[in-house]
């Protein structure tokens, strides 16, 4: 248990003279300035302020929610709209690359016509030649034409010094010489054998006029104009277009790398079953080409074995709506924090008030007992007054052995109930108390024997006496026997011996609160503590009540009440 004891610095006038003394349970611990006591109910059950918490709580959780639900339904709005862009885009280029590959088209058949029509050509016709390099120069994205014999090599071409290479080994040939019923062939990309760069070949047969194969028609395509066109679109950062053959193979992809160009995606998605399921759609997935989480949008060309895809990267379009989330929940969190500390600090006002009325009907309740005690303290005085008086009559009388015997008994008996009606006076604060500046150190030191004698033989006594102690206001022998009912209290909390401290130290008063009854002012406070057994909760409740004693065979239950009336006599307080 811990005690202390304030008085108020000896410069304050009558008026202010304060004492505080307070007393807790925690073993030989230098305690705060104040200790809050919790009532036997708990701590924290205050009917008044019971369902702050609870609202302030609910509150938050519905404004984080309403928040997350907020963000998570910008979040789907921003990806619905990147849906509808990427859908839009690739709209566009399906448009493109359908024109693109329909020119090609429409250029091979003018070709096959031209060489049905004329008169058998000797390879490498100048005029023809010209010719096909007229049409190629109206098709930026056709890098050559040219015309391969039925035996596999070039017969009119717009490159020149062209080597005179097989080309018999080629899908494309293969595929014309091998199928009369097909007109038109769009190849996978090929390295050319003459320059060395990638190309798409788009083809026609050509028949002779018994209808025998005599040969192909070939538009070199570069998958580089493509990469040129979709570079210009202006993408945002992790935004890709690609255009595909039916079968999964890369023609041109934007941005690279090129050494994907000719490599098979038919592990896709899209080629496992999206497109045997549906020629256009939107979906979402991660590239296996960079790991990027991406809006795919697709459209299947419809004369022409192609797919163009469009690739927004969520990342992207999500950076603004990240950044307001990270606000917004900055903002819910902080919205979070001041009601929570709202919350905290109508509960902790609440409890404060709570322990107000209850400090305030315990004074009032030792108020009350106090006039009613001191009223019946003064009768009983005058009834010892007159006995004491009957009692020196008897004396003076010259009575016999007997009746001195009876007469001495008596007086005894008087010594004993003016002691009592002195610790009633005390409590009920209608003692006259001589106050005076005293020095707490000096006082202690003078009455130290006896209370080490007080504490017993198996109780180890220290002193903590702060230097520089300020004097303070109080009645000597009031104070002398406040620390003999504390040391007291102290040993009998612990019978088989302990340890009992007493400190000194100067303390400030501030405002009044629930938890500091003093005025602000200069005080001194002295502290008793001994690491026994402590109080029990309900115990700690009735500590200061008149007669109220856990001691079974002795004690009047005044000790503390006497200490607790004469601090409060004095202006200061008790504190357990």
């Amino acid at each position: 248990m811990t005690g202390r004891v304030s008085f108020a610095k000896a410069r304050h006038p009558p008026e202010e003279r304060r004492f505080r003394f307070d007393r807790g349970d925690q073993p030989d611990e230098r305690r705060g300035d104040l200790l809050q006591v919790p009532s036997p109910s708990g701590a924290w059950s205050y009917a008044g302020t019971a369902g702050a918490p609870i609202i302030a709580f609910v509150f938050v959780i519905l404004v984080l929610l309403g928040v997350a639900l907020w963000l998570w339904q910008d979040r789907a709005r921003i990806l619905a709209d990147g849906e509808r862009v990427a859908n839009n885009l690739v709209m566009v280029l399906q448009e493109q690359t359908g024109r693109t590959f329909q020119a090609v088209d429409l250029t091979l058949a003018g070709i096959v016509d031209a060489l049905r029509l004329a008169p058998p050509l000797r390879d490498h016709d100048p005029a023809f030649e010209q010719a096909l390099r007229h049409r190629r120069n109206m098709l930026p994205y056709v890098r050559a034409l040219f015309v391969i014999g039925p035996d596999g090599f070039i017969t009119q071409d717009t490159d020149r010094d062209t080597p005179r290479v097989s080309l018999a080994d080629r899908n494309y040939f293969i595929a014309h010489a091998e199928d009369p019923g097909l007109e038109l062939y769009v190849g996978p990309p090929l390295v050319s054998r003459s320059v060395g760069t990638w190309f798409v070949s788009v083809s026609r047969r050509i028949d002779n006029r018994d209808g025998s194969f005599g040969g192909i028609a070939v538009a070199a395509v570069e998958p580089r104009y493509f990469e040129s066109f979709y570079e210009e679109l202006a993408l945002g950062q992790g935004d890709v277009i690609a255009l595909f053959g039916y079968d999964g193979i890369l023609i041109a992809r934007y941005p690279g790398p090129e050494t994907a160009i000719g490599q098979s995606f038919t592990h896709f998605d899209l080629f496992r079953w999206r497109l045997s399921e549906n020629r256009r759609g939107t979906y979402h997935s991660s590239s296996s080409i960079d790991g990027v989480r991406r809006i795919f949008s697709y459209r299947a060309l419809d004369s022409y074995p192609l797919v163009v895809t469009v690739g927004l990267a969520e990342d992207a379009l999500l950076a603004e709506w990240r950044r307001t989330a990270v606000a917004a929940l900055a903002v819910a969190a902080l919205v979070a924090l001041l009601v929570g500390t709202l919350a905290a600090v109508l509960v902790r006002q609440q409890r404060q008030r709570d322990q107000a009325r209850e400090r305030l009907a315990q004074a009032q309740k030792l108020e009350a007992l106090g006039h009613m005690t001191g009223s019946i303290v003064h009768d009983f005085k005058n009834l010892l007054t007159a006995v004491s008086g009957g009692i020196a009559v008897i004396r003076h009388l010259g009575a016999d052995g007997e009746v001195r015997k009876v007469t001495e008994m008596l007086s005894g008996a008087v010594t004993q109930g003016n002691r009592l009606i002195n610790q009633l006076l005390a409590f009920a604060r209608h003692q006259e108390l001589a106050v005076q500046a005293i020095d707490a150190n000096a006082v202690i030191l003078e009455v130290e024997s006896l209370l080490r004698h007080a504490a017993g033989p198996k109780v180890k006594l220290e002193l903590d006496l702060a230097p520089a102690l300020w004097p303070c206001l109080a009645d000597l022998g009031q104070f002398d026997a406040a620390m003999m009912n504390l040391i007291v209290n102290a040993k009998d909390a612990m019978p088989a011996g302990g340890r009992i401290r007493i400190s000194t130290t100067n303390r400030k008063a501030g405002t009044k609160s629930a938890a500091d009854t003093l005025r602000p002012g200069d005080y001194v406070r002295v502290t008793v503590a001994d690491n026994g057994s402590g109080m029990a909760p309900d115990v700690l409740q009735r500590a200061l009540d008149p007669y109220f004693t856990t001691k079974k065979d002795a004690g009047t239950g005044l000790g503390l009440s006497q200490v607790y009336g004469f601090v409060r006599q004095i202006g200061g307080d008790m504190r357990i």
